[in-house]
């Protein structure tokens, strides 16, 4: 510190005896008084600040144990004694600087006792932590380590408390001492003004007087520079900076110590004689220029906590602002080890609050596993003699499968001894297979016949090393080995069913064959010798050889096909004709798949003779295209028909319509009805020939297929039928529908006829009222029986709650000319419904209908995606 700026110079001295010996001898007098206070007061300060160090390096020292990597070093057992031993030492060498620094105070001294028997209450408690009976990560070691830190934490608690209330005491003799040290600079004037006329008597002896304390200024000021070059605080003295109105706007920073570079990364020598807000790591706008303020103006100490950023890196500090002259003396103590040791220790304590509720879980989850498992588990701790041998188990657990088979309750088991509980262990050779497992450390099975209510139980066991004990799951076999049994007599119904298998391949004219790749070995069925005209075993099968048996013009197909699969190992059907022993053609069909046996690439596959379905296939084409000639020459027929019928059909209408124009009224009620009767026959004989034609223009082209929005169908279906639906007052509901693939007129049509439809087979005593409903439906969850060639399909239900039908007669509606009632009592063709069936057809989808009686009817569509 620059103490010259701060307090009087001897420069001073030696300018008033040149000025005047009486103002020389006035000023030395009182000069000297007041640097002897000065030095007692800085002789006092430097005091503090050592015990502020020690009780620092006591925070620092005690905050070290509840370190997890300090920790860690003393559960290493080769780093122990000697990690612990340093730390005692160092402890020691604290307390020892305390009780020295602090012995004037009683208070104190009572406290470092108290600290002191604190630290050895930490030492014990730390050489406890790494016990050798809990090692490792097991669960009672992780119980044992988490008790063993609560203690510990327990004890720092304490001294922290004890190490807190010796800095508020320390602050308080701190206040008491700069209290005198006011008292003294105020009487300093009265006091110089008496000696004054003594001094003049002295004159000499007092100038040297102060000279030999300006040295021991020089040397107090020396050992307070050291100290506060030592110390772990960054030590600032700021004078307050007025602006005009005498309010202080800033503060100048007349002395930092090194720390400022230590923690902060500021050189003293560049930050002094600077204003405080040019300096940002030091001036924070979040209150402390306020504090200063304060301090400064009502002459009263604060203290407050800081957080500053340094490299990227947060630190915290608590900052002490004494007033000291006519400025501030600020102390910052580095809070960081405190704070990340509160969030580490915070951390940890999450950890392991974390780590308790997953043991938690896994306790539950395990108990859960235990009683769902049907094996029987146990856990057996080792009991051994004087020499290390295992004479005996204790039994530390069995689950509640136990009850069904011994009939023994798991609680009463636990804690007994094997030989108690179960001596049939201990007395036959199941003991010594336990032992092994344990002694060997390697699982150990075996079998365990148990008799109940006179019936023979077989156990297969494993036993497992865990730890000192060994760990026993039972599972019943009796099943399996009545299997076994029942095994050995299926062995001899395998060569019945062989025999069986022969015929089979004989009826269905299949042949096996196995292919061992790298040997070149071929064995083949009894069967593919008939395929090839040979007696069973005529000859030795070897791959050239069945390649003479293959047809000259599908010799290079076969090769081919065979060098693939050999060099991709991708086996798909194919075909190919042979020539038998006779010189008959046969065609074959052949499948394989590779294996691998012992290391080894084999082979297996069928062949089968399927020459008649080729030659039926071929007839079958043939027919099939004589029907498809047969079906346009009646789809030709039927339009020509259909328009052919249009013309008389229409003179017998016009004539119709001119009889009753003219002769109308001269008919009698009878001739009115027949005449009537005539002309709805007409009409319905128009409807008839419209709804043929109009069936046997849809075919299966998907050439004109475009994106038609179903949603736009609707409305336009429901724009053409306004008139009749509004004459019933019908009510239309629908879901918003998709988007798909069609013909515009064809999904009109569908969609006025199953609406039409609704309409017209309405309930007289309802308000007619039709849903439909969409979703899309993946085509694996369609249970309904059509082919499925598409991924997903768009499912439509219209539904309605009309007058239904009976469902026997679901199928029979979709087709041409097939009523359920008569022709008085509804009117219609009996080709709507069969038009629909045919256009969802064409658009590669499905319909059917479910209704009941009275109940409604519901027609599902479903059209590809």
């Amino acid at each position: 510190m620059d103490f010259k700026r701060v307090y009087t110079s001897s420069k001073t001295y030696i300018i008033l005896l040149v000025v005047g010996l009486a103002l020389l001898l006035f000023m030395a007098s009182m000069s000297y008084r007041q640097i002897m206070r000065m030095q007692q007061a800085a002789d006092m300060v430097a005091h503090t600040l050592k015990v502020y160090n020690i009780l620092s390096d006591l925070s620092a020292h005690y905050t070290q144990a509840d370190s997890e990597v300090f920790r860690e070093k003393l559960v290493d057992k080769d780093s122990f004694e000697t990690v612990l031993r340093a730390y005692k030492s160092e402890g020691a060498n604290i307390i020892e600087s305390l009780r020295v620094s602090t012995q004037e105070s009683v208070s104190q001294q009572s406290r470092i006792n108290s600290l002191k028997v604190l630290l050895n209450t930490l030492y014990d408690q730390l050489y406890l932590l790494p016990a050798s009976g809990f090692e490792g990560n097991t669960e009672d070691a992780l119980q044992y380590r988490h008790a063993q830190a609560g203690k510990i934490n327990a004890t720092l608690y304490q001294i922290r408390s004890i190490n807190k209330s010796m800095l508020s005491e320390e602050e308080y003799l701190m206040e008491l001492r700069q209290a005198k040290y006011l008292s003294h600079k105020h009487l300093a004037p009265a006091t110089s003004l008496v000696l004054a006329f003594f001094a003049l008597f002295i004159t000499f002896v007092s100038f040297l007087r102060i000279y030999r304390n300006k040295l021991r200024i020089r040397q107090s000021e020396g050992f307070l520079k050291s100290v506060l070059a030592t110390t772990d605080n960054i030590v600032n003295y700021y004078e307050p900076i007025y602006d005009a109105e005498g309010s202080i706007i800033d503060f100048k920073i007349v002395f930092a110590n090194a720390c400022n570079r230590d923690y902060l990364g500021l050189d003293p020598d560049e930050v002094m004689d600077k204003p405080l807000s040019e300096v940002h790591a030091l001036y924070k706008m979040n209150g402390e220029l306020d504090a200063l303020i304060a301090c400064c103006q009502d002459q009263t100490k604060t203290n407050f906590s800081q957080q500053v950023d340094v490299n990227d890196e947060a630190m915290w500090f608590h900052v002490f602002v004494t007033p000291l002259a006519t400025g501030a003396l600020v102390t910052s103590r580095n809070t960081t080890a405190d704070e990340k040791s509160k969030k580490e220790q915070f951390a940890l304590k999450q950890r392991l609050e974390d780590q308790n509720l997953k043991l938690l879980d896994n306790r539950a989850l395990l108990s859960n596993i235990f009683k769902s498992i049907s094996h029987v588990v146990m856990h057996f701790l080792s009991i051994r003699d004087e020499n290390g041998e295992i004479v005996d188990f204790e039994i530390l657990f069995v689950n509640d499968r136990i009850y069904p088979i011994t009939g023994d309750n798991p609680d009463d088991l636990k804690n007994k001894l094997v030989s108690k509980a179960f001596p049939t262990i201990s007395e036959t050779v199941i003991f010594n297979h336990l032992v092994n497992a344990i002694e060997r450390n390697k699982a150990v099975e075996y079998l365990v016949p148990y008799t109940k209510n006179g019936r023979e139980h077989w156990f297969q066991c494993t036993a497992i090393k865990l730890g000192d004990g060994v760990t026993v799951t039972s599972r019943e076999v009796t099943e399996e080995k009545q299997k076994e049994a029942q095994l050995l007599s299926l062995n001899d119904e395998l060569a019945v069913q062989n025999s069986i298998l022969s015929d089979a391949e004989r009826i269905a004219k299949i042949g096996c064959f196995l292919w061992y790749i790298e040997k070149g070995k071929v064995e083949i069925s009894d069967n593919f010798y008939s395929i090839l005209g040979y007696d069973v075993k005529e000859f030795n099968m070897t791959l050239e050889k069945y390649r003479e048996f293959i047809h000259y013009e599908d010799l290079s197909l076969y090769d081919d096909r065979l060098k693939e699969i050999m060099e991709t190992n991708v086996h798909e059907e194919h075909m190919y004709r042979i020539i038998t022993k006779t010189g008959e053609i046969k065609h074959l069909r052949t499948n394989s798949q590779d294996v691998i046996k012992n290391g080894e690439r084999i082979m297996v596959g069928v062949v089968q003779d399927v020459t008649e379905n080729i030659e039926t296939e071929e007839i079958l084409r043939v027919k099939n295209r004589e029907l498809l000639r047969s079906n346009a020459e009646l789809e030709s027929f039927n339009r020509v028909s259909s328009h052919d019928l249009q013309e008389p059909l229409r003179k017998i209408r016009l004539f119709i319509s001119r009889i009753q124009d003219k002769e109308g009224d001269n008919f009698s009620s009878t001739g009115t009805e027949y005449f009537n009767k005539v002309k709805n026959s007409v009409e319905r004989m128009q409807a008839l020939i419209d709804n043929l034609l109009s069936y046997s223009q849809i075919d299966s082209s998907q050439e004109d297929f475009e994106q038609l929005d179903l949603n736009e169908v609707l409305e336009k279906v429901e724009e053409d039928l306004t008139a009749r639906i509004n004459e019933v007052d019908a009510k239309i509901n629908s879901d918003k529908l998709p988007v798909i693939e069609g013909l515009v007129f064809q999904m009109e049509q569908l969609f006025t006829n199953l609406i039409s439809n609704a309409i017209k087979y309405r309930d007289a005593a309802e308000t007619p009222i039709i849903h439909i409903t969409y979703e899309k439906i993946e085509a694996t969850k369609i249970v309904e029986p059509f082919i499925k060639t598409h991924k997903y399909y768009h499912k439509l239900s219209f539904i309605d709650n009309g007058i239904g039908f009976d469902p026997e007669y679901a199928e029979k509606i979709f087709e041409v000319f097939q009523r359920l009632h008569q022709k008085n009592e509804y009117s219609g063709t009996g080709i709507g419904l069969a038009i629909c069936k045919k256009i969802i057809e064409n658009h590669n989808g499905y319909i059917y209908a479910v209704g009941r009686e009275s109940k409604g009817a519901t027609f599902v569509v479903y059209l590809p995606d």
